[in-house]
C-alpha cells in the first residue's frame, strides 16, 4: 500500500502552498515540549473538528491553531508527501514553532492541555511522540462511506483533479483500508482507546474518558456536536464500488465495528 501512495502523491510535486509565507521550518528550537498534550490519531474526514472542538468545551483544553492540527503552522509539514512515512521532518524546528504559539496562546490564560489531531501524524506518531514528556492519546475512525464522502467534499478534490470520479472513490476506498489498519495497530501495540465518530455521535463525552478528563465545573452540558445526519453525496454506483472495495478487509470492518460499507 505504501508503494501506491508514493505513486499516487509524487506527481503531485513536493510544495503543496508554495506562495505560503514564513519560513519552511521555523528557526526556534526547543528538544522537547513539557506542557500536557492530548493527541487525536484519525485519518481526514473522520468529523475529527466537531470531536476536538467538543472537548474544547467541555474541558481545560485549547489548540496550536483554530482547526487543533499544528501542522497548518508549519509549512514543512504541509507538502503533499505529509502521508509518506520516510518524509524527512525537522522536529526540532516543528517543536519550537509550537512551542512559540503555545507561548502566545497562554499569554492570555494557561491550559491544562493542548490538542493536537493533524491526520498525517498517523503514520509517525511514535517518533512524534518521543518528543513529547507528557501526552495522552485517544484514536478515532470513521465508516467508510461517510468518511470517503466527507474527504470528497472538503478534502480530496484538488489532489484529485482530472482523474475519474469512480477510480477516485475507489483510491479513497483502498485508503480507508490503509490508514485503518494504522489505527488499528496503534490499538493494539499500545492499547490506546479507541472511539469511533460513530460511538462520538451517540455519546459526546466518550471522548472524554478516553481522554482520562473530567468536565469543567463551568463547562456547558453536552450537546449533539455531530448536528444531523450526514446526507450522502455518493452514488449508488460509488457506493458500490466502496463496499466491495473495503469487503476486501473484512478483519478491519470488525475490529471498528463496520460490518457493512455503510
Amino acid at each position: 500500500m505504501n508503494v501506491a501512495v508514493d505513486r499516487f502523491l509524487k506527481p503531485l510535486g513536493l510544495q503543496a502552498r508554495p506562495a505560503d509565507p514564513g519560513p519552511y521550518w521555523p528557526k526556534r528550537r526547543v528538544e522537547r515540549i513539557h506542557h500536557p498534550f492530548l493527541f487525536l490519531l484519525a485519518p481526514p474526514g473522520a468529523g475529527t473538528t466537531a470531536v476536538a472542538r467538543h472537548v474544547a468545551a467541555r474541558a481545560d483544553v485549547v489548540g496550536l491553531h483554530s482547526s487543533f492540527e499544528g501542522q497548518r503552522l508549519v509549512r514543512g509539514l504541509m507538502d503533499n508527501d505529509q502521508w509518506l512515512a520516510q518524509k524527512f521532518i525537522d522536529y526540532e524546528a516543528v517543536l519550537g514553532g509550537w512551542s512559540a504559539r503555545m507561548a502566545d496562546v497562554e499569554r492570555s490564560r494557561s491550559h491544562a492541555f493542548f490538542l493536537e489531531k493533524s491526520p498525517p501524524h498517523l503514520v509517525r506518531y511514535e517518533t512524534l511522540f518521543s518528543h513529547f514528556a507528557e501526552y495522552r492519546v485517544a484514536v478515532c475512525n470513521r465508516a467508510p462511506l461517510t468518511n470517503i464522502d466527507a474527504q470528497l467534499k472538503r478534502y480530496a478534490v484538488p489532489a484529485y483533479r482530472g482523474v475519474p470520479r469512480e477510480q477516485v472513490v475507489r483510491h479513497l476506498a483502498h485508503m480507508w483500508i490503509w490508514r485503518s489498519g494504522l489505527l488499528r495497530d496503534a490499538v493494539e501495540r499500545h492499547g490506546y482507546p479507541l472511539v469511533t465518530y460513530e460511538r462520538f455521535r451517540s455519546d459526546n463525552d466518550a471522548i472524554l474518558t478516553a481522554f482520562e478528563l473530567e468536565a469543567a465545573a463551568s463547562a456547558p452540558a453536552a450537546e449533539d456536536e455531530a448536528g444531523s445526519a450526514q446526507v450522502l453525496m455518493l452514488t449508488t454506483g460509488e457506493r458500490r464500488i466502496v463496499a466491495e472495495t473495503v469487503a476486501e478487509a473484512p478483519d478491519l470492518l470488525a475490529f471498528f465495528g463496520y460490518a457493512e460499507a455503510d
